[in-house]
């Protein structure tokens, strides 16, 4: 996967770059110009947002990167913000209403991305203390939060751990490790359902501070209800 690598992909070789010139053959479909975009593009961490409607996907294809050990993965966090907000808002839910929802929902994120795991204790329920909590929304879906340094209670065994049993073994969750463990990845990658228009992230995609790739997921709405039955 090109994203993931720690190689730029040069397209002419740098030891030769008479292969750049004018007329040269090309080794791959990209030109010189884009292969240099492209090492620019690899010094910067990468940070991926999977983006879908429910029961699309999204949790297969966040799977595939939590295999990754250049990702850090967090499985739905805006689930906390939700929980939230949702009961304090109105019934009919105005645009100040959602206006709210979606400003707590891009500064969160924008948080995760810097590995600011603090930042989510404004939303967990009951908040931590300490900066350790037990609820965090299906803490077993990541792999980062279930292997060492966040959990260090685990054999060498426990490699290929069901989701409820990493909970179980590893206990509370301490924030502090899952932030140290979060820097220390190449990678971070978060996905969510909980955004209602795509438009609504654009403030994220034009961040100059952000590497940000979008993994938007559609599928067949008749596919969706078939599933829910």
């Amino acid at each position: 996967i090109r994203t993931f690598t720690t190689k730029s992909f040069q397209i002419c070789p740098t030891a030769n770059p008479a292969n750049c010139s004018p007329g040269a053959e090309p080794t791959d479909s990209l030109d010189c110009e884009d292969s240099q975009q492209l090492t620019s593009n690899f010094s910067r961490k990468t940070h991926i947002l999977i983006l879908a409607t429910t029961r699309s996907g999204s949790s297969f294809v966040g799977q595939l990167l939590n295999q990754h050990s250049d990702v850090f993965y967090l499985f739905e966090p805006l689930y906390h913000v939700q929980y939230t907000l949702i009961p304090k808002m109105t019934q009919n839910k105005s645009p100040a209403d959602r206006r709210v929802m979606l400003g707590a929902s891009r500064d969160l994120l924008r948080s995760l991305y810097d590995c600011d795991l603090y930042f989510m204790e404004n939303y967990i329920k009951p908040q931590p203390i300490n900066h350790t909590t037990d609820k965090l929304f299906r803490r077993g879906a990541s792999k980062a939060l279930c292997s060492s340094p966040v959990c260090d209670t685990l054999s060498p065994t426990d490699v290929y751990l069901e989701e409820g049993d990493c909970v179980k073994k590893c206990g509370s969750l301490n924030l502090t490790l899952a932030m140290e463990s979060c820097k220390e990845h190449e990678h971070v990658a978060l996905k969510i359902v909980r955004v209602p228009e795509v438009s609504d992230l654009r403030a994220l995609v034009e961040d100059p501070r952000l590497n940000l790739k979008v993994i938007q997921l559609v599928r067949d709405p008749r596919g969706i209800l078939t599933s829910r039955t």
